[in-house]
């Protein structure tokens, strides 16, 4: 990884392109610029690349084969899970294959940055944008770091900032629908074999928990919620071992906003938002590494485009939208049409829900035909199972009724 000195010796620099921020999305669009040809500068504002990250880690196969993702980040691998009700009854869900893997984020994007610095990208870390300002004649960016301030002009800029918006909303480009709250901790809890989903109002709002067993005997709890996101971890802690007060633990409990729904517009004048950023997660599990990589590759591409015509208007950028849209646009659709049936149910339909998912044999069709980042045809399956309808369908007449009387 090439790593710019801080000292007052640099006033000013120059690229073709500046990344702003060194998550996934944003590394992996700085491999691919330079490795293009594209002088590429990418700034962080930590110390460190990946130390201290928030995420469950959980990737598909399918992204680490799509992308030769780094093997020596992953710390576990999942084929089956355990689904719980908010009854404490739970179904097995068993997957053909290991489908899923679990990654060291710090090492998984400590590897992605040692691969932009040997594609050619330059990475300037302790720096902080605090200013963007966007010309016909290029793009001039602020930055504050330890050294002083600094500048660094480009012709183009990509956001890879991750759950942060403030760049986007100055440029007109806007925030998600909503950021979801996401906690999580490492426990030792030996007896956590599987993967663990747990849906209840104890546990979460809107979402659901989770439970991931690592290889070496840890398991990563957390929370994606739109309520009290430390009582829900309680919660899910009590229910898998002898926890009492989650500080504990061995791990920090740690905190991050989860982005729902992408921005109003993901480009502007000399301007992509990639991942995050834009707002591209799964809006069914909060995941957003896959669809970052995704975003990335997308965005690297018009970029090239873009210095081939030597337009970087909008309207010449405008075509990354249309791209991630025809690409993972659906599943982002689709995920939050389900979503809006399933945060509205209580426990109790919950349960029911339960039993209808094993009534019309849900899970074995899912663990057949479904794929871990891609669940249109499963939503679809879901919507269109008959005793599963009737129980969305009674909750949506039971949530009516509850309206007419708080309004009567």
């Amino acid at each position: 990884m090439t790593t710019i000195s801080m000292s007052n010796e640099i006033e000013k620099l120059e690229s073709d392109v500046l990344v702003i921020g060194g998550g996934p999305s944003g590394l992996f669009t700085a491999k691919l610029l330079s490795g293009s040809g594209l002088k590429t500068i990418l700034v962080e504002k930590d110390s460190e690349i990946g130390r201290g990250v928030v995420c469950s880690g959980v990737i598909s196969k399918e992204a680490f084969q799509r992308y030769a993702l780094p093997e020596n980040a992953v710390v576990g691998r999942i084929q089956n899970a355990e689904l719980y009700a908010p009854d404490g009854s739970h179904l097995p869900y068993n997957h053909p294959e290991e489908a899923v893997y679990v990654v060291d984020r710090h090492i998984f994007d400590g590897e992605l940055a040692k691969e932009a610095g040997r594609a050619g990208a330059q990475i300037l870390l302790n720096a902080k944008v605090t200013n963007l300002q966007v010309t016909e004649g290029g793009v001039q960016a602020t930055l504050k770091t330890p050294g002083g301030e600094k500048e660094v002009n480009s012709a183009l800029t990509v956001i890879a900032t991750g759950v942060s918006y403030n760049l986007q909303s100055s440029l007109g480009m806007g925030r998600p629908e909503k950021i979801s709250k996401g906690i999580q901790v490492e426990v030792i809890a030996r007896d956590v074999d599987r993967l663990r989903i747990y849906w209840s109002s104890q546990v979460s709002e809107g979402f659901f928990g989770w439970a991931i067993p690592l290889s070496d005997g840890r398991t990563r709890v957390g929370v994606m919620t739109e309520g009290d996101a430390a009582t829900g971890l309680k919660n899910i802690l009590a229910r898998i071992g002898p926890y009492t007060n989650i500080c504990t633990d061995i791990g920090r409990v740690k905190r991050r906003g989860i982005a729902y729904g992408a921005i109003p517009r993901s480009y502007s004048n000399r301007v992509i938002a990639v991942g995050e950023a834009a707002g591209l997660v799964k809006t069914t599990t909060g995941g957003g590494i896959y669809y970052g990589l995704i975003s990335a590759e997308l965005a690297s591409g018009v970029i090239l485009e873009a210095f081939q015509r030597q337009d970087y208007s909008a309207k010449s950028l405008s075509k990354y939208e249309k791209l991630w849209r025809s690409g993972i646009g659906r599943e982002i659709k689709y995920g939050k049409y389900f979503h809006k049936f399933y945060s509205r149910l209580g426990d109790k339909s919950l349960d029911a829900l339960f039993d209808a998912a094993q009534k019309d044999g849900l899970l074995p069709y899912i663990s057949q035909n479904g794929k871990f980042d891609w669940h249109q045809n499963a939503v679809i399956k879901i919507l269109r199972s008959p005793n599963l309808r009737k129980v969305l369908l009674w909750e949506g007449i039971n949530q009516a009724r509850t309206n007419v009387a708080l309004w009567s």
